[in-house]
């Protein structure tokens, strides 16, 4: 069982708290996060949610999750990759981009150089079905297709786009 701190329209803490599961009353929300890794060759790590998922079932996404009470995004980041991936990310190099409001959330949003190898990845199966590194341009046209999560890559896809140009 998961508990969630309940946030305001501004993204600060209500000293409320609210169950997984439980509907979100109008006008305030949980906290996420998400992480963009990017590899030496400029190319991003994507997961295809599995099918079981109920929120975007079968599109490719980054990974992430939701901030349980008590810890921060930085620690969500490197909990999910751990949990869904089996990967350990160094989050004191993880750059925070931006925070988004999307829906019932507010999304603290990271990214990270840092290289993987595919072949060590321990995928946790009712949450991630395929991996893959993609290019910005694959990810874009994965996106226009609409098989990409709903909310997200259009919130950073300039800021990446940027950042790879320029590393």
């Amino acid at each position: 069982m998961e508990i969630w701190d309940i946030l305001d329209g501004d993204g600060k803490p209500t000293g409320k708290t609210m169950i997984k599961g439980e509907n979100i009353p109008e006008g305030q929300y949980h906290l996420g996060a998400d992480i963009w890794i990017i590899n030496s060759e400029n190319k991003i790590l994507i997961q295809k949610r599995s099918p079981q998922k109920v929120l975007s079932p079968n599109v490719w996404a980054m990974t992430g999750g939701s901030v349980i009470k008590g810890e921060s995004s930085r620690q969500t980041i490197e909990r999910e990759t751990m949990e869904e991936l089996g990967i350990k990310l160094n989050t004191e190099k993880a750059q925070l981009l931006k925070r988004i409001k999307s829906d019932d959330v507010w999304i603290d949003t990271y990214f990270i150089k840092q290289d993987i190898d595919l072949r060590k990845i321990k995928m946790q199966e009712d949450e991630v079905c395929d991996i893959k590194w993609a290019t910005y341009d694959e990810i874009e046209q994965i996106f226009q297709e609409g098989k990409f999560m709903r909310n997200r890559w259009e919130f950073v896809r300039d800021i990446i786009k940027d950042f790879i140009q320029h590393s």
